[in-house]
């Protein structure tokens, strides 16, 4: 099952270990960076469900982070908490003004960001309310784990399924294979490129002539467009 991915930004080592075991036991895939140059690659990168910054962070803080990941088209729509370690009003009304969707202050409880962040999540994705995802004449059931094609049955192996899924998330859009690496595998080192393109081939053979809308867009990666056009 594909997991939900969370990037947490913060030059607190303590801070980033903690929130982490925190997303990591509530079930996510937890990211963490130590400033916001590599946060906001990372984030622009991988395109995680949610993003945790921290605001106060030496050279560029949390709150220009933010505005900057608003006014980056592949990343405008992450949804953002703030970590701040005062419940500074101002902080506040100025994180909200650049696009952050929620607050948390530290010193917090680990349940209380769990629920945070859950909230956040479910409230920012639809796809979590949306449990069929219907593509081309294909209709994947997220709970049921199965596929059809019209009206026949596609039996998929559990990553042929999860590879499936995030094609079908984000259509048109071309996924590097180190996205899916990322994505489908959470880099395991037994995983390589070519394993993925292993799973690529696997995947194309099971869904026959409808698999003709997966294409490979050579130095890239993959992509999933109507038609095969």
């Amino acid at each position: 099952m594909i997991k939900q991915k969370i990037v947490v930004v913060d030059d607190d080592s303590a801070i980033r270990s903690l929130v982490k075991d925190v997303l990591e036991k509530e079930g996510y895939f937890a990211v963490a960076c130590k400033d916001t140059d590599e946060g906001y690659g990372k984030i622009v990168k991988s395109k995680p469900d949610l993003a945790i910054l921290d605001v106060k962070m030496p050279q560029v803080g949390g709150i220009e982070l933010c505005r900057l990941l608003r006014q980056t088209p592949e990343t405008k729509n992450i949804p953002i908490i703030m970590l701040t370690v005062e419940s500074s009003e101002t902080d506040k009304i100025i994180g909200f003004g650049v696009g952050a969707d929620d607050y948390i202050t530290k010193p917090f409880v680990p349940s209380e960001l769990a629920a945070r962040v859950k909230a956040l999540i479910r409230r920012a994705s639809r796809q979590d309310e949306q449990n069929i995802i219907e593509f081309e004449g294909l209709t994947l059931n997220i709970d049921s784990r199965t596929v059809f094609v019209g009206k026949k049955e596609i039996s998929l192996r559990p990553k042929e399924f999860d590879l499936l899924h995030i094609f079908l998330l984000k259509p048109n859009i071309v996924l590097s294979r180190d996205y899916i690496l990322e994505n489908v595998f959470q880099y395991n080192l037994s995983v390589t490129t070519r394993t993925v393109d292993t799973h690529m081939k696997n995947l194309r053979r099971s869904l026959g002539p409808w698999s003709k809308r997966i294409e490979t867009v050579f130095g890239c990666g993959f992509k999933l467009v109507p038609n095969g056009k």
